[in-house]
């Protein structure tokens, strides 16, 4: 019974607020209280208001060669008095940037000065003709700089590739340019040897890509280019199978090293497009005379070299032979 009344009375008092709100006269306040709300805005805006801008700066015409110091202003705070309908055209908070233009202006003095009126013309450019500047802070900009060094750096990739089933890169990985210009502080550029990119990740590569890649930044300095050009060539791979003789390599005038087998078969992964143009004259499997004087052992463990960048996981069958050493 408790829960019914209570129930009663929320649906009694619910109901006299709304015939209340929803009345004739209260309708008309609401609507009378808005229409002045709304005519003393539009009034408040055609009057003479003052407000505070921050308009953000961008220097351009700075040779690579020059930095600028650490304590140049990035914007300045403008005073201004308009009307306020004016003054809301200026409340973007994307404001595009006042452009001070330095070229011409490095003259080994290691300082140069943005007076107030100049500052007050390339502000002004930026404003309505019926905005008033009262004050800008700081009326004028000294912006110090000094001349940087400068080295050329190879650039080093860091990269995660992965192949898809049955694809290999063609050959290198080629970096356009491989080098890069950066300018900076001597002490700094005493320590490097070379920039790094940023870590290029590659996975299930079955096709050539290229790509533009960012160099990873160094604090203090800056670069010729802020990326490069990576160029991945990429085809699909089988086995070759080919016969190899077996040489020697620091044997004496005087001595010959007779191996059992003479050659051996070497099984290598190759690009379908370098299949057909290797041969045995791309490897090199040996016997090395200053190992085998110093071993105990009747047999030696051969060694693979080879001149091609387009051969990989070389097998040879056998690894290692017997041999004998035979007077000329």
């Amino acid at each position: 019974m408790a829960e019914n009344s209570g129930i009663k009375f929320l649906k009694y008092y619910s109901q006299k607020l709304k015939s209340f709100f929803f009345s004739k006269d209260i309708l008309s306040f609401l609507l009378f209280l808005a229409l002045s709300a709304a005519f003393w805005y539009i009034n408040a805006l055609g009057k003479d208001r003052e407000t505070i801008l921050n308009i953000p700066i961008r220097y351009v015409g700075v040779p690579q060669y020059i930095g600028l110091g650490k304590n140049t202003p990035t914007s300045v705070s403008l005073t201004v008095k308009d009307q306020g309908l004016r003054l809301f055209s200026y409340s973007n908070e994307n404001r595009p940037p006042v452009t001070i233009d330095l070229s011409r202006t490095f003259y080994q003095k290691g300082e140069i000065l943005i007076t107030s009126d100049q500052l007050r013309s390339k502000i002004g450019r930026s404003l309505l003709g019926t905005t008033t500047v009262l004050e800008i802070k700081p009326d004028s900009i000294l912006i110090k700089y000094e001349k940087l060094s400068q080295k050329t750096l190879p650039i080093e990739l860091v990269s995660s590739i992965e192949m898809a089933p049955q694809y290999m890169l063609a050959e290198n990985i080629r970096l356009e340019p491989n080098q890069v210009t950066v300018f900076g502080p001597r002490r700094i550029l005493d320590k490097l040897k070379a920039v790094r990119t940023e870590l290029v990740e590659a996975k299930n590569l079955s096709d050539t890509i290229s790509l533009n890649c960012k160099l990873r930044s160094i604090p203090s300095v800056r670069f010729s280019s802020p990326d490069i050009k990576l160029s991945l060539f990429v085809e699909q791979f089988t086995e070759k199978k080919i016969q190899i003789p077996i040489k020697s390599i620091n044997c004496p005038a005087n001595l010959f090293i007779r191996t059992f087998p003479a050659v051996v078969n070497a099984t290598f992964t190759v690009g379908l497009s370098h299949f057909n143009s290797l041969s045995s004259d791309d490897m090199s499997v040996y016997l090395d005379y200053n190992e085998l004087i110093v071993g105990k052992s009747s047999k030696q463990k051969l060694k693979i070299s080879t001149k091609s960048s387009h051969i990989s996981n070389i097998r040879i069958v056998p690894q290692e032979v017997e041999f004998i050493l035979e007077q000329k």
